[in-house]
């Protein structure tokens, strides 16, 4: 009698739990769709690009990127529209997961597949975390609560404006990751071809997205399997476990290969901006990081609870799952606290490492919750008078902070678009840029200091406008090719008042600048003095511009020697009328190690240059040549 009556309820909870599961699928995919404006099944399926934060340069990199690997098999290219030449590497831009899509999609320019992939890893962020904690050996209850509140911390202000940037991939990396170790405990009671290949799917993204992520689970791991591998005596489960981890590294090696090779590329880093000036208790309590009062409380009260659950679950089956959580959740919480304390990790910005330490805190917390409601309502009257006791101080809490949490509960039922496309001004800049500028010198384009969520849209310029640029890729100078560029009234970190006539005149004939777009009042009258420019049109990008053409007696991509370019594209570089002088013609084109040229009697070599960071290309040759064909090998 009591196995017939358990199994209706089993099968009862297990309904309640998939149409639990369904329903924050849909709450997500609402908020998710709600990201793309009024009209978002309109928006979300044309090709109007996100223009916030990094989206316009991870889509313009995955674009490269997917066009390399269509033709050559490998992601890196060399890109000669921006910053006079850079090696587009995995180092540069974390857009592998674009990268890939666009791949699939056809390697062309699609704006949609972008979207569409972003849509779809953000469906995954609920789903990650019931996967985790099911896989783990939670109940459905308490799995399905901790979706619900990994979702609502993924749109609370961290998620968002990290979305918003385009700066996501660590947390996409710290989901797959935290699915992964619940697999992991699923795999070691439950082995199965199932769980094995959800292992791997889990390890190949969780590499996919953000690879130095797998420095904070390796230890994890490693714990798990010393404690849990000497039980399996069949040398079948040890390879098929390690088997999964190798291949979904083997998967990435495409790309991780490259990544390691070209890490030297990275200019050091700025200091974060939400480093504290002092490390006192007061100025961690009231750090950024937390994004504001109310929600630190919330952050901690999560914090709180997860620390009772992993205690609950210390005397349960659920013992090795619950220290994977809490270690996990205590790696990234030091992280985040050392990001704003410690210079070296602020740099890399681990700040932001909140919200995976409290997505791990969530699967022991909602599990203490369910644990206290079935306590209770198993007490009888006393249960219920407690009940309602924490009732009414929770709706008094509401009351007090009723204007924070209704912000907070408008983030659970809407979500502001992003900004889609180019606006009227936008569209306004390059029609004039196409208008009054050609292929045959570069534009240098003055980048602003904004906020990580602005819009960022310059990135587009070349597929946009067919030029060259120095400058509009790079603004926060991640790679040392962007230390030529002009952010902020800065011209290769020096202000633009401090320039002479002469040395504008030697920049802009040593990297062929043509034409300049200058924004900074300061820049404006600097260049305005400057007999060598002379202002052509005006521009308004939030804030007025000016289009200056530079007057040179010769537009010419040679600094010695003569040479004219044809085609200029991630592909390959073709030059006309080469003609050397004392066997040698010096490009104004960054040098990378991989550049070779065709006829072969053309060599490519470094020319030494000590007012750049980065050598130039020399292409030594004996004579004259009609065409010569420069392409680009990353191994």
């Amino acid at each position: 009698m009591e196995q017939s009556a358990s199994a209706p309820a089993s099968e009862g909870s297990r309904l309640i739990f998939w149409l639990g599961l369904s329903a924050l699928l849909a709450w997500q995919a609402w908020l998710t769709l709600g990201l793309f404006g009024d009209y978002p099944w309109n928006n979300l399926l044309d090709e109007q690009p996100i223009v916030s934060g990094r989206h316009p340069q991870h889509l313009y990199l995955a674009f490269l990127g997917a066009q390399a690997l269509d033709a050559n098999g490998c992601c890196c290219v060399y890109d000669p529209a921006f910053q006079i030449g850079y090696p587009k590497t995995p180092i540069f831009n974390g857009c592998r997961l674009a990268e890939l899509l666009l791949f699939l999609g056809g390697a062309t320019y699609q704006p949609v597949v972008y979207k569409i992939g972003l849509a779809i890893a953000c469906l995954f962020v609920p789903l990650l975390v019931v996967l985790a904690g099911r896989a783990a050996g939670l109940n459905r209850r308490a799995a399905l609560l901790a979706g619900v509140v990994s979702m609502l911390l993924w749109w609370g202000p961290i998620g968002r404006a990290t979305l918003e940037a385009g700066d996501s991939d660590v947390f996409f990396s710290a989901l797959w990751w935290l699915a992964h170790l619940g697999l992991l405990v699923r795999f070691h009671r439950y082995p199965s071809l199932l769980s094995w290949i959800c292992l791997f799917a889990t390890a190949f993204f969780g590499w996919l997205t953000h690879p130095l992520l797998f420095t904070v689970i390796l230890p994890l791991f490693l714990a798990y399997y010393l404690m849990a591998g000497p039980r399996h005596r069949s040398l079948t489960w040890h390879l098929s476990l390690w088997g999964a981890q190798a291949l979904a590294v083997a998967a990435n090696l495409i790309w991780l290969i490259d990544w390691v090779n070209f890490w030297w590329l990275r200019a050091p880093l700025p200091v974060s901006s939400a480093m504290l000036p002092h490390r006192t208790f007061a100025t961690l309590w009231n750090a950024p990081l937390w994004a504001g009062p109310v929600e630190r409380g919330l952050a901690l009260g999560l914090l709180a609870s997860g620390l009772a659950g992993v205690l609950l679950l210390h005397y349960s089956p659920q013992r090795p799952a619950a220290r994977l959580w809490f270690f996990g959740a205590l790696a990234f919480l030091v992280l985040a606290f050392l990001g704003v304390s410690w210079d070296p990790l602020g740099r890399i910005g681990t700040s932001s490492l909140l919200l995976p330490a409290l997505w791990f805190a969530a699967l022991p917390a909602a599990h203490a919750w369910v644990w206290l409601g079935q306590l209770l309502s198993r007490q009888g009257a006393a249960g219920g008078v407690a009940l309602t006791l924490f009732i009414a101080g929770a709706a008094a809490a509401t009351f007090w902070w009723r204007d924070d949490l209704g912000t907070i509960a408008a983030r659970s039922v809407a979500t502001e678009p992003f900004p889609l496309g180019l606006n009227e001004q936008r569209h306004d800049i390059v029609d004039k840029i196409v208008q009054h500028t050609g292929a045959e010198a570069r534009i240098l384009w003055e980048d602003r200091a904004l906020p990580r969520t602005a819009a960022r849209w310059s990135a587009l310029l070349p597929y946009l406008t067919g030029r060259y640029f120095v400058g509009g890729l790079d603004p926060d100078g991640v790679i040392e090719h962007s230390s030529i560029s002009f952010v902020d009234g800065a011209l290769k970190g020096r202000p633009i008042r401090n320039w002479s006539d002469e040395a504008l005149e030697e920049y802009c004939k040593r990297y062929n600048v043509g034409w300049i777009v200058a924004w900074s009042p300061a820049v404006l009258e600097r260049f305005q003095q400057w007999a060598g420019a002379v202002p052509v049109t005006s521009l308004f990008d939030d804030v007025p511009g000016t289009l200056f053409l530079v007057r040179k007696a010769e537009r010419n991509y040679a600094l010695k020697g003569k040479a004219r370019i044809v085609q200029a594209d991630s592909q390959r570089i073709i030059l006309a009328d080469v003609v050397p002088e004392d066997g040698v013609v010096v490009l104004s084109l960054h040098y990378q190690n991989g550049l070779r040229a065709l006829p072969s009697r053309v060599q490519v070599e470094r020319e030494h240059s000590g007012r750049d960071p980065v050598d130039f290309v020399r292409l030594r040759v004996a004579g004259p040549v009609a065409r010569v064909t420069i392409t680009w090998g990353a191994r």
